[in-house]
This record gives structure tokens, sequence and C-alpha cells, in this order.
């Protein structure tokens, strides 16, 4: 325990936490603490710390937002996003929800240092979709997959080999970018400096960036002005909620109605770049976890395809067969790598193929 009368019992869980290197603490009321390490769930023996009641939970986030501009009214929030710090150790992404009237914290450890590609294992073709000058880059994956590291570590490349200005638009602000490089970094949190991220949007535009990171695009008006900004000559970034290139595509269709998604499917198929789209898969020595990415890459193929909703099935095909020529993957081609390197199990790879028939064949075995 710290001597700092500032300390609280929140900060040693959140330290042991980024200690143990897990990714997530999870704190409940009257429920055993719990974390998430290379990806499952290790509870916490109740003599070791015992399960904290409704009043110390309420404290725990007293603590972390005691620093607020507009502090929360905790007995009345159903839930809130925001970052929180230990000083030179770590950052948090902290996540508060309402449960059967009681509270629960979900923290999410943000690394102090940006991994770099070498770090994440990343495949090649991350550091040439990094070169691009203008267009949109979509970032998908499901919650907790590891979307936002990937991206840190593609910004940070960005600015550590070119003289460019970011605007981000953060909910909540995560990574923590260097002064030093050749590029810099604007980086604004949703609550704190900007209302929203349309606004955020709009004022990035008069802000001379180079590159805009646009947070999620989950909105009509958000994917509108992340389309505008990549028409008029910006780099665009955005992360979306899907779990596969197809599926990231039919999510941004989604927000339109049937008489403008002509008009949307012409905008991407102009100013699209590429799709990542990534699950967290454990390592086989069991100590920690590596990102099998599926990668989109337009190209006049794939472009041609986007226009032509009927032939979207065959976008999937057209990634596996430009995997030499554009460093383009599909899922099971970027899992059938790692298990033939034995980064991973067949196991695991089979678990998380798309086509599971498909990716025995390919490595030989029974489905």
């Amino acid at each position: 325990m710290s001597q700092n009368e500032d300390w609280h019992l929140i900060d040693d869980l959140l330290l042991a936490t980024n200690k143990h290197k897990a990714s997530d603490l999870l704190v409940r009321t009257h429920d055993r603490v719990r974390m998430r390490i290379n990806g499952s769930v290790i509870t916490i023996a109740p003599d070791k710390i015992p399960p904290p009641g409704r009043d110390q939970v309420i404290d725990m986030i007293k603590h972390m937002t005691r620093k607020m501009i507009h502090k929360p009214d905790i007995e009345s929030l159903c839930n809130i996003d925001f970052q929180y710090s230990l000083e030179n150790v770590c950052h948090f992404r902290i996540h508060v929800l309402r449960t059967n009237d009681n509270y629960g914290i979900v923290a999410r450890v943000i690394p102090k240092d940006i991994p770099n590609f070498e770090d994440l294992r990343s495949p090649p073709v991350l550091r040439e979709i990094c070169k691009y000058r203008n267009g949109l880059i979509l970032m998908a994956g499901a919650t907790g997959s590891g979307k936002s590291t990937t991206m840190a570590a593609m910004l940070n490349h960005i600015i550590e080999t070119k003289p460019v200005h970011v605007v981000t638009i953060e909910d909540p602000m995560e990574f923590r970018y260097s002064t030093d490089k050749k590029g810099t970094v604007s980086q604004r949190q949703l609550g704190n400096d900007v209302t929203s991220y349309t606004q955020g949007l709009n004022d990035a535009l008069r802000e001379a960036p180079d590159i805009i990171v646009a947070g999620e695009a989950r909105d009509r008006e958000v994917i509108q002005l992340a389309l505008q900004a990549a028409e008029t000559g910006h780099l665009v970034m955005a992360t979306v909620h899907a779990t596969s290139a197809v599926g990231t595509m039919q999510r941004i269709m989604s927000a339109f109605g049937l008489d403008e998604q002509e008009a949307i499917r012409e905008r991407l198929s102009e100013n699209l770049r590429a799709i990542i789209v990534q699950k967290l898969i454990p390592l086989k020595e069991g100590k920690g976890r590596i990102a099998a990415q599926e990668i989109m890459i337009r190209n006049a193929v794939i472009k041609h395809y986007i226009l032509d909703p009927d032939r979207w099935r065959e976008i999937p095909k057209a990634m596996e067969e430009g995997i030499n020529l554009y460093g383009s993957q599909s899922f099971d081609q970027h899992l059938q790598k790692l298990v033939e390197r034995d980064v991973i199990t067949y196991e695991e790879g089979y678990a998380a193929a798309t086509f599971q028939e498909d990716f025995a064949m390919r490595l030989g075995r029974e489905p």
C-alpha cells in the first residue's frame, strides 16, 4: 500500500492488474474481484481480497472521478466511460456500470508505452497502409479485440516517419503520443474537449490536419463526415464493431436508407483504402495473445465488387488471391500461417476460423 494519502484500494487493484499483465480488472458489488489474463478470467481468492460492498465500490468510483471537471452523480448514473491514470505506471480505460441496482467497474489496461509492429507481430502490409496520404481506413473487430492498440501502433509509426498533424476524437482518451516525433497528435476527448464526434469532425476540418482519427463510425452523420474528410484529401481512420471486412462495409451501409446506398457504395469504392479486422488468439506457449487479422486492400477488383452488392460474396476470395500482390489476407489465411509457424495451436486456429472445414483441409487435418 502506498503511503500517499491520496492512494486508494482501487489503485492497488489497478497496480496489481498491470503487474500481472492482465488486460482487464473486473470489480462488482458483493462479488469476488477478477482479472482477465491471456483471455481467461481469473478469480482472486476472497481471503486475499474480500468482495467489496456497495459503499466500497461507490467510494472507488468517487476516487477515480475526483479530478473530473464535471463530477458524475454516482447514485443516478447508469454507466460512464472515462480514462484514469496511475502516474508513471499505466493508463486505464474505465467503464462503470449499474447492475442490479449496484455497481460494477471494468478497467481495461492501456500500456504506458505504445507497442510497435514488432511487439504486435503485425503483418508487413500494415506499414504499407500507413503510407496512404488520403482516403478511409477502417479498423474493425469485437469489443476487446485490440483495435485501439493496433491503431495506436499505426499512428505512432506514422508520426515517427512523417511530419504530419493528426487530430483524434476519443471516448475516452487512451494512449498518449510523444511530442518529440516528426509528426504531432492533437488528442481531443469526448466530454472534456469536444461535445460529440460530429462536432469533433467538423472542428477537425478547420484544424489543419493531415490525418483524422474519427473514433467509432456508428451513425450516419459521423460516416458522412468521415467520407467527406477523405474526399477532401485527408487520411481518415475510424473503428467499426464488425467481425469481417464484408461485415464492416455492411455495418456502414446499414446507417443509410435504401435510396442512399448506391451513392454510399460509390463513395466507399472511391475512398476506402483498407479494412483491418482482428480477433485475439492465445499464444501456444500460453503467455499472451496475438491478433489474427483479416486485411482487405482496395484494388481494382475489390472496387468493382464494392459497386455491385450482388458480388460482395466474392470479396473474401479476392482478398485471399491478393495476398502476394497486395498483402491482403483472410482470417483463415492468417490463422493458417500462425499455426504453421507454431505461434498458436491448431485447436485455437480451428476454433477461430471462419470456414472450419476448409481450414482443417488446408492443414491436412480431419474437420
